[in-house]
């Protein structure tokens, strides 16, 4: 197998930080926005997009292996979906202090009320694919209302 299984439970958990009892999806963002906040300010976008691409490939595999071996599907200690999709509005916007605000705030608020079409995802995929897809798709509706957000109101 090309990724063992406890390199697939770190991943996935974040090194365990999904196993901690109140909030991993939020602990999980939060670690996301932090480290996206790191890679934007240091590297170009585009090697940072590039390694979101190659991310998101890696983070499936892990999450299929570690659903394959525990029998779970999208329990709370998979957290490395909020890890990623947290990054998603962080690599189209600037790095101001109200980007990086809002994009914390709407990340979460769109992955916990999975607003369509995360929701429809989310109750037709129930594999790796969809534990990553809806996180996704609520790191995109996070971005395009920041946009908004921009142009219509700051």
């Amino acid at each position: 197998m090309l990724i063992n299984f406890q390199t697939a439970k770190y991943i996935s958990t974040i090194f365990s930080l999904g196993f901690i009892g109140k909030m991993p999806g939020t602990l999980g963002s939060l670690a996301g926005l932090i480290f996206g906040i790191m890679l934007n300010f240091f590297l170009d976008k585009k090697i940072v997009f590039a390694i979101l691409i190659l991310s998101t490939i890696i983070f499936t595999l892990c999450i299929h292996v570690y659903q394959k071996k525990t029998g779970k599907i999208d329990k709370s200690e998979i957290i490395i979906d909020e890890f990623l999709g947290q990054q998603i509005p962080l690599i189209f916007l600037d790095l101001t202090f109200l980007n990086i605000f809002f994009s914390f705030i709407l990340f979460r608020f769109f992955d916990i009320f999975k607003i369509f079409p995360c929701n429809y995802i989310d109750k037709r995929y129930s594999g790796c694919i969809g534990v990553m897809l809806d996180d996704i798709i609520a790191g995109l509706q996070a971005f395009f209302l920041i946009l908004l957000i921009n142009h219509y109101i700051i």
